[in-house]
This record gives C-alpha cells, structure tokens and sequence, in this order.
C-alpha cells in the first residue's frame, strides 16, 4: 500500500514490565515470545504490512532488540534506539528527530491487533487532513485502560473504575507539529491535544484488541492471533508420526516432533525443536515455544508453554502460562476454572476487554520445579526459579 507522503513508523517498547512478573525477572515484557516470535515483532510487522520501510524502535535494550527482529524484516530500515535517564523525554525526542517533515505512525509495542487497525488509522488520518489522529475502540469495562474523551477537544486519562467507553488503542498517527508540542510539553498528551482541540481526528476501530498490560493477557493474544489461521501449515523439516492426528488449523515449525498417538487439535502453534509425546493432546488456543517438551499422556488446552520448559508424563495445564525452561513434573494437575468474582493478585482483577475471565489456571514464572502430582489452584502464581515438593497444593 503506498502513500503520496512518507510514514515513518515508531514502535514504543516500553520496559520490564512489572505486572508482568513473574515472567519477566532477567526478560523485557516486549521480548516476551507468543508462536515464536517476540511480543513486539507483531505490531513491527502490521507497520510493514502497510508498506513502511522505515522504523524505529525505542527501547531500554537496544542491541537485544536488534537481535531478535533484525532477521524478520529484510528490505526494510528498523532501528532500535535506548536512552537512558529520563526515558520517556529521550523517547520523545528521538521521535520528534526522526520524524522529519513526513507523518508518523506510532504503536505501542505490547498492544497486539490485526493489521486492518493500523490500515483504518492511517487512511483515516490521511484523509482528514487532520494533525493528529487517535485510534480508538469502544469496550464495556473501562478499569486499567486509557479512556478516550471527546468533549469539546479530545482527553486520555487512565481509568481506575468500572465504566464503560472508548479505550485508546495505543495507536497515535501524527504530523511533526503534534510531536513538537509532545516534547516541548514533557510527554503530556493532553496538554498537547488541548493546543490542537479542532485539529485532531478519532477513528474508531471496533475489532478485537488485546492490550498486554498482565500476564493472562498473553492468553488472549494467542487467541486472537491464532485467529488468523485458516490451514494447516507443517513445515517439511518437522517429524509427524502417521499414527498421530492433526485437526484443524496449526502451525509445525522445522525440527518438531509429534509422536506416535498423540493428537493435536488446532488453532495450535508449536515451535522449533519441540517434542510432543505419545499419546499427549494439545488443545486449541495452545502456543509451545521453541524447545518445549511435552511427556506422555500429558494434556494441554489454551496455554503457553515456554522456551524450553517442560511438562511431564500425564500433566494437565490448562489456561495456564508456564515460563521458560521450567520443569512440570509427571501429574501435575492445573485446576482453571475461578470463582466469580475472583483477583488473582493484589494487582488487578481478572478481567478481559470488559468481561470476567472465567478461566485461569497457573502463572509459573522461568526456571521453576513443580513437583510430581502436585495441584495448583485456579489463578496461583509460582514466582521465578522456586522449587516445589511432589504432592503440593498450591493455592
């Protein structure tokens, strides 16, 4: 798709993540990975898909993200910049320096939607002709999120209650003007909307979108990206016993393996180098990292398995995270249905664009021992690197 003007985008990496824990103790939440790739690879890759070839990303840890994205997208310009000290001001001059005199698309980069939302938000702002375009989408349940108002002007403010409205999207669309007064102003978006009050565009978009503020919401943007899937996609270098079943929609990356008997029941993702043994299910809405292995008889629905982690022979983990190179040992049963009204942690309720969560089963942070035919209770979090006897129940 091409545009008369240049758009840079500029993608927000944002930093550890404390909500996140305990999945984030040595790892930002933007590196985080979700059917193989890192969190933040998805909103990069809707910005290509629009046609940009130059990009930046604003991170804490620049060389890593580098690293990780550099090999994703050839014959486009994507630079990771960090600044220290005070990172939002050094953020906001970096983009206000890159932007030159062209548009400037800029994505949160732990928000995930499909690339239709940055479409909409891009022709939308060309064709008002406007300074500043927010994306918005209307949600039920407003509590955590930033509440979009359009009262003579337009106003973004976090809200702490249950209300509905219109979120922000994390998706601002911006001409150098708006990105002068952002910076010359600290960062204060809305001082900065109330100088352009008559010169700033709303589009609403009202498909999914999943703001990765915790770590269930991983859940969720496995979900929605799995979406996407339509066919079977088994890579020629993967090994599929002809005693397995495969059904539906998935993903197989080169060097898996999935054994005699076992079944796998998409949308699935599994990735490089994982093993699936005999007899084990793998459920809808499942992502297996990279290295995963899966034990006999185990059963897995609507989770996330980490790099390299492991689940025992006859484990059940179901709506549940299980962070990287942890163990599971054989029968460890994940109980994933909450009680109404239930907070996993003194952080926040469970709640998901407006609704109850009604299921959830453990957050297990990286290098973490779950003991043999231990229980764990609907919404337990497992710090990092713990080690917990056989036979536990873990509340």
């Amino acid at each position: 798709m091409g545009y008369s003007r240049e758009v840079i985008g500029v993608v927000l990496g944002g930093g550890k993540g404390t909500n996140m824990e305990p999945l984030t103790p040595h790892l930002e939440k933007s590196l985080i990975r979700l059917l193989g790739k890192p969190l933040i690879y998805y909103p990069i890759k809707n910005l290509a898909q629009l046609g940009l070839r130059r990009m930046y990303v604003i991170s804490r840890n620049p060389q890593r993200i580098s690293n990780e994205l550099g090999r994703y997208f050839e014959g486009v310009s994507l630079e990771s910049i960090g600044q220290g000290g005070d990172y939002l001001n050094s953020a906001l001059k970096m983009v206000k320096e890159v932007s030159g005199k062209g548009t400037t698309l800029i994505s949160f980069g732990d928000v995930v939607l499909p690339q239709e939302a940055y479409e909409l938000a891009l022709n939308s702002h060309v064709n008002s002709g406007k300074a500043i375009t927010v994306l918005m989408t209307p949600l039920s349940d407003l509590q955590g999120y930033f509440e979009v108002e359009v009262v003579d002007g337009v106003v973004i403010n976090k809200v702490s209650t249950h209300k509905s409205g219109y979120a922000w999207t994390g998706i601002l669309v911006t001409e150098r003007d708006f990105l002068n007064s952002l910076y010359e102003l600290d960062g204060d978006i809305n001082s900065a909307l109330r100088l352009f009050r008559s010169n700033v565009n709303v589009a609403l978009w009202s498909g999914w979108f999943v703001d990765v503020s915790y770590p269930w919401d991983l859940l969720s943007a496995i979900k929605y990206l799995l979406s996407d899937l339509s066919e079977a996609r088994v890579s020629k270098d993967a090994d599929i016993s002809p005693k397995a079943m495969v059904e539906g929609p998935v993903i197989i990356d080169a060097g898996a393996k999935v054994d005699h008997g076992a079944i796998i029941r998409g949308p699935v993702y599994i990735g490089n180098d994982v093993y699936v043994g005999n007899n084990a299910i793998i459920r809808n809405n499942t992502s297996l990292e990279e290295g995963a292995v899966i034990g006999a008889d185990a059963e897995i629905t609507e989770s996330l398995i980490g790099r390299k982690a492991t689940v025992g022979r006859g484990s059940f983990i179901g709506s549940s995270i299980i962070g990287d190179e942890s163990t599971i040992e054989p029968g460890v049963v994940t109980l994933n249905v909450l009680p109404t009204g239930v907070e996993v942690s003194h952080l926040s309720p469970v709640i998901i664009k407006g609704k109850q969560l009604a299921k959830l089963g453990a957050i297990v942070g990286p290098g973490t021992r779950i003991g043999a035919n231990s229980v764990i209770y609907p919404g337990s979090i497992v710090e990092a690197n713990k080690y917990i006897q056989p036979l536990s129940i873990l509340k």
